[in-house]
């Protein structure tokens, strides 16, 4: 399949994102904090914790950009998903990303032409509803793309549907909380390795992850 371009006819990606709002605003309580974090233009990375099937549409809707979304390789074989997949700008993956340097290289392109990517750094939906430790990938794109990550978290799509529900819970509160950007600066200080600058990168995501409250603007 070719890969991805941000000069591709726009109808099939506004149509989908078009019904994944409709249906998140008709089905679910959606509200929006920090959206000012993200660059209205420009490349930027949007990393957010991940506790259901929820998320990725709720985060791209939330960010108000006509991002691109990185998802593990197994969803696109997957009946609608296959379908699904490329009409909503969407990368598949491995789950351990830092292994999949196709998709690593295709996601820096579309961020050097300048466009936003979403991604999951705990590469899987937690069973719990808490923060996992991340994978190693977002750490290694970071490193290459050299732009801003914007981290996020997601409240309430856990009880709405998560992990072992076999159906969603409509009507639950869902709530996208954007925090502030980190700059490049902040990511390439330190010393060590390449795999030490990595690993770094991904703690300090998920830190700022972590550290996003619960108070809703």
């Amino acid at each position: 399949m070719a890969p991805l371009d941000s000069n591709e006819p726009p109808a099939p990606f506004s149509f989908c994102r078009w019904v994944c709002r409709r249906a998140l605003d008709e089905l679910f309580d959606v509200t929006v904090s920090g959206e000012e974090h993200v660059p209205a233009t420009g490349p930027c990375i949007v990393a957010a914790n991940h506790v259901s099937f929820l998320d990725p549409p709720a985060v791209v809707i939330a960010s108000a950009r006509n991002a691109f979304s990185l998802a593990r390789r197994t969803l696109s074989r997957r009946g609608i998903w296959h379908w699904l997949f490329r009409r909503m700008h969407t990368i598949a993956i491995d789950r351990d990303g830092g292994n999949d340097l196709s998709a690593i290289r295709e996601s820096v392109q579309l961020l050097k032409n300048g466009n936003a990517l979403v991604l999951f750094p705990e590469g899987s939906r937690s069973a719990d509803g808490t923060i996992k430790k991340a994978k190693r990938g977002v750490g290694l794109l970071a490193s290459m793309a050299r732009v801003p990550i914007v981290p996020a978290r997601i409240f309430g799509s856990f009880e709405a549907w998560g992990r072992g529900m076999r159906f969603p819970k409509f009507f639950s509160p869902l709530h996208v909380s954007f925090g502030p950007a980190i700059a490049v600066e902040e990511f390439e200080t330190g010393g060590g390795g390449e795999a030490d600058r990595r690993q770094a990168i991904v703690d300090l995501v998920m830190e700022r992850i972590a550290a996003i409250g619960t108070k809703r603007h």
